[in-house]
């Protein structure tokens, strides 16, 4: 569950990022990386890497939404 939890995180950022038409490099520069290789890595999910919540305040902030917007929604399981 957590793994798709994640990828539904870095789909969420893809997503606003290509709305706005940001490239990866000025996604990773916003995060305070040089190249566009780290926002490549989270985006591919194959290199065991992934967004902290720093990074979900930052992109939130320079994008001007809520950080929740880039977190799904959990669902309660019923019991």
């Amino acid at each position: 569950m957590i793994e798709r939890f994640m990828d539904q995180i870095v789909e969420n950022v893809k997503a606003e990022r290509t709305k706005r038409g940001i490239s990866q490099l000025a996604l990773a520069q916003i995060l305070g990386h040089k190249s566009p290789n780290y926002v490549a890595k989270i985006e591919t999910r194959k290199h065991d890497v992934s967004y902290n919540l720093e990074h979900l305040y930052k992109i939130a902030y320079e994008f001007g939404i809520e950080v929740r917007d880039l977190i799904p929604q959990m669902k309660k399981a019923t019991k």
